[in-house]
């Protein structure tokens, strides 16, 4: 019988409410750490300034049901700058030059755990990557999770669709 979150909804969507994947959910939950002044903090932490609307309305709904599901995580980064991007790829944090990434343009947020940051499994990330789906779908938002790209794997990172043609 899968968990119960709110009002008797399922931790997870339920075509991926499996007992493994609700157990793999109760793994990076931390309510008490949530209460802290630490938390808030984080959640400040990425600017929103030159973030696209529609990747601002992903992150607060992916957020508030986080946040709902007592999993604490935040926006590392929204936007970055060409400098900062160019910096990232020298560090070998990025695959992508200045100009090449959606970041550059305010249409990506990398979203990574509070207390373990980017140092979750696979099989974590894949839980985190579920529910960050169905948010998506539930607000008829067109987002895709770097996490199911075939060349690289990048779960921590959220960008619109098809960005690119948005230029």
């Amino acid at each position: 019988m899968p968990l119960k979150a709110l009002a008797g909804a399922p931790l997870l969507p339920s075509r991926e409410a499996s007992p493994e994947n609700e157990t793999v959910l109760l793994g990076l939950r931390d309510r008490p750490f949530m209460m802290g002044e630490k938390y808030a903090g984080q959640q400040l932490r990425a600017s929103r300034e030159g973030a696209r609307p529609e990747i601002l309305k992903f992150h607060d709904a992916f957020q508030r049901q986080l946040r709902a599901l007592g999993v604490p995580m935040f926006a590392f980064t929204f936007v970055r700058s060409s400098s900062a991007q160019d910096a990232a790829y020298a560090a070998g944090n990025s695959r992508a030059q200045a100009g090449e990434s959606p970041h550059n343009f305010g249409m990506a947020v990398d979203i990574v755990h509070s207390r373990r940051a980017w140092d979750l499994t696979r099989r974590e990330w894949a839980v985190i990557g579920h529910i960050g789906k169905d948010v998506a779908a539930r607000n008829q938002l067109r987002i895709d999770w770097g996490g199911d790209w075939e060349t690289i794997y990048d779960p921590a990172h959220w960008e619109m669709r098809r960005w690119r043609s948005l230029l």
